[in-house]
């Protein structure tokens, strides 16, 4: 089938009135039969375990303040007395293993 763009202002009323929010006529409705429903109508929404502890992180990280100022403040005492040593070994085991 072909449609035509300039005759969709001729669409009747009639033919729009066949698609409802139950369905299209004759093929039953379109609801997702396996989709869970509140009573009344109202809207669900079910969050996987993987959603929650996503969740559950972004709030934690929320709470985390960005500088860890006490840390901060150790590192620049070490720097300026002149006691901060860099270890090469653990640098190089962090660069080549940067989780671990």
């Amino acid at each position: 089938m072909r449609i035509d763009p300039s005759r969709l202002h001729s669409i009747r009323r009639s033919s729009v009135a066949r698609v409802t929010g139950e369905g299209i006529e004759g093929a039953g409705p379109l609801r997702d039969a396996a989709a869970p429903r509140a009573p009344g109508g109202a809207d669900q929404l079910a969050l996987s375990q993987r959603a929650e502890e996503i969740r559950a992180a972004r709030a934690a990280l929320a709470e985390t303040p960005e500088v860890r100022a006490g840390r901060v403040a150790e590192l620049k005492a070490q720097i300026q007395s002149g006691s901060y040593r860099v270890d090469p070994d653990t640098v190089a085991e962090r660069i080549l293993n940067p989780r671990g």
